[in-house]
């Protein structure tokens, strides 16, 4: 993975074979990386995508995965990082297949095909996840 810091934004180059949640961990361990991280845009090609779609009932959130082992274009992804956190990461995905037809949920891994090319904005902000009728929700210090 390639990193450069420009204040408050933070390019990323995934490269091929790494885990996306694994680069993910890296960056928030890294001394530049502020309080939160929001993608503003991602672009490249994955493949084992692990989809989920929330299912909410009861006041709980229940997630039907699927793995898709096809290399698939990443066509956008939307999310945050946030530093001390038990689950520091929420993110969508949309992909597309070879016969251009998109998929999309919640995405929980990924390995990079390609490259996935990524801006995330950076900010100070002290964001925390609090629970709210059963989902994780942000909430401002």
């Amino acid at each position: 993975m390639k990193v450069k810091f420009d204040q408050n934004v933070l390019f990323v180059v995934m490269e091929k074979g790494e885990l996306f949640s694994e680069d993910l961990i890296s960056i928030l361990s890294m001394q530049e990386m502020k309080n939160i991280g929001i993608v503003q845009t991602a672009l490249g090609m994955v493949k084992n995508a692990d989809l989920g779609y929330g299912v909410y009932e009861n006041n709980k959130v229940k997630y039907e995965r699927e793995i898709i082992k096809e290399p698939l274009e990443l066509l956008g992804l939307s999310g945050f990082i946030v530093k001390d956190e038990k689950l520091p990461f929420h993110f969508h995905a949309c992909l597309g297949d070879k016969n251009k037809k998109a998929i999309g949920g919640h995405l929980f891994e990924c390995e990079v095909v390609t490259f996935i090319e990524m801006s995330i904005l950076l900010s100070d902000t002290r964001v925390k996840r609090v629970e709210k009728a059963g989902l994780l929700e942000m909430d401002f210090e």
